[in-house]
């Protein structure tokens, strides 16, 4: 809707500098466009920080309790063996734990040991480090999901300022109609017509003349598989599958629903790979074995 939008005004307001109904039109959907144009950007906006900010948790839980982890674990031993009562009651389940759970129980599962720490006097210095970072990636963790709130409410924002735009457009293609109702072909002039979606059962000519313009943001259900993109693809396309929100999730092409997948592809978190469908295969497949939503965005290339 963007590029759309964008292309028709440019084209307006060439045309509108040498004629006064255009120049009228023009004045018309300017509005439209320029709110839009603000919630198009904030929502632009809103999505870069939410990326960025669950990149920076992200990357900070995998070191706490990845390499952090096991170095603390380490110095614990200097004080206590492994095989220890003492050293077991600050891992009663393991440190497996702290990468096997979901974001939340890890945060606690890090400031739980922190807090245990400090009440040993021999680890006292320790428990205020892993306290530290336990604070740290529960504040982070807060950061971004109110930044994920920002995030769904600009989509809702930019979702019905996009209605309003496509009225705004529509408004203007009837005014150019009758403005050249003596030369109708006038008002294709305005339009760039590989930014308008072609229907994918329309004529081979069509198909020639139009390029067909796809990026769709997908929610993946927790603990589901779901086939996407069903109707718009005919085997051989590229495809852009980009991660962005979730644990790593599992995806496969086939030509028909009841065939086996050859191969099964594995995409892991904040990951963009690029996909090309063997010939015949319509039908892309993903699946989120995670007890929690994922995200993905797909663009057809």
């Amino acid at each position: 809707m963007y590029q759309l939008a964008t292309d028709h005004l440019s084209k307006l307001r060439i045309k509108a500098a040498t004629d006064p109904d255009i120049q009228d039109i023009l004045t018309f959907f300017e509005p439209f466009y320029f709110a839009f144009l603000q919630q198009y950007e904030r929502s632009i906006d809103g999505r870069t920080a939410y990326h960025a900010k669950t990149a920076e948790f992200k990357e900070l839980l995998e070191e706490v309790t990845g390499p952090l982890l096991r170095r603390w674990a380490a110095e614990i031993q200097i004080s206590y063996d492994n095989q220890s009562r003492q050293y077991k009651s600050f891992f009663p389940q393991g440190r497996g734990v702290f990468q096997n759970n979901s974001l939340e129980v890890r945060i606690q599962l890090v400031k739980t040991l922190g807090r245990n720490l400090l009440q040993d006097p021999q680890l006292a210095t320790l428990g205020t480090t892993v306290a530290s970072y336990g604070q740290q990636l529960e504040d982070l963790r807060n950061e971004q999901q109110g930044l994920e709130y920002h995030y769904s409410n600009n989509s809702t924002l930019l979702e019905q300022q996009r209605e309003e735009l496509s009225l705004g457009l529509f408004a203007c293609f009837a005014r150019l109609e009758f403005h050249y109702y003596r030369d109708i072909n006038q008002v294709a002039d305005f339009y760039e017509l590989k930014y308008l979606r072609r229907n994918n059962n329309g004529s081979s000519e069509e198909s020639t003349e139009e390029e067909d313009y796809g990026l769709f943001e997908i929610d993946l259900a927790a603990e589901s598989r779901s086939l996407q993109l069903e109707g718009l693809l005919r085997g051989g396309e590229n495809i852009r599958i980009t991660h962005l929100e979730g644990e790593p999730i599992k995806y496969y092409s086939a030509a028909n629903a009841t065939d086996s997948p050859a191969q099964i592809y594995e995409l892991q978190p904040n990951q963009s790979v690029s996909l090309q469908l063997p010939a015949g295969h319509r039908l892309l497949f993903f699946d989120n074995p995670a007890s929690q939503m994922a995200k993905i965005e797909l663009e057809l290339m």
